[in-house]
């Protein structure tokens, strides 16, 4: 169980902290305890109730500082996403994000920045899905290392190629 203060990550919805437990605020009769989760990027009216013991979402702590460090330094080393056949490509992104994995995030966010390499050598456009996966992906990754990093989610992406001497 979470803590109320405890920065988590929720799914593929990005980080919140736990705010409190409370009883379901739409079934009186539901005797479960639920989460209230604020999200710590965007809307802070986004608030969500989430049971204790949901198991349809993957919920954990947010990485600490040095494993932010140290993810950061396995970056380059973190494979790309393999899709078999091209019309599966949008699934396997929703698959991979909704494992709420860094290392996952990551391959999405590599898998489409060298699509975009390609395309562009074709001089073609990226399609939609890809483009709205990276910003999910990037939306969940530097959300989670600016907690941990204790940085404005605006710098992380300066902060990464710095370490790193290149953006990924």
């Amino acid at each position: 169980m979470f803590s109320i203060g405890q920065k988590i990550v929720y799914g593929s919805e990005g980080v919140f902290e736990v705010v409190e437990y409370a009883r379901s605020p739409i079934d009186k009769n539901d005797t479960r305890q639920f989460y209230v989760l604020r999200p710590l990027h965007g809307p802070s009216c986004n608030v969500i109730y989430t049971p204790v013991d949901n198991d349809k979402v993957r919920m954990r702590p947010v990485m600490d500082k040095e494993a932010a460090l140290v993810l950061i330094k396995r970056m380059p080393d973190i494979p790309m996403l393999t899709v078999e056949c091209e019309k599966n490509r949008r699934e396997v992104y929703r698959a991979t994000l909704a494992q709420a994995d860094t290392d996952e995030y990551v391959s999405i966010i590599k898998t489409v920045w060298e699509r975009k390499a390609e395309f562009a050598k074709q001089k073609k456009r990226i399609s939609e899905s890809d483009n709205d996966y990276e910003k999910k992906a990037k939306f969940c990754l530097y959300g989670e290392l600016s907690v941990a990093l204790e940085i404005e989610v605006e710098e992380v992406e300066c902060f990464i190629e710095q370490k790193l001497g290149a953006a990924i």
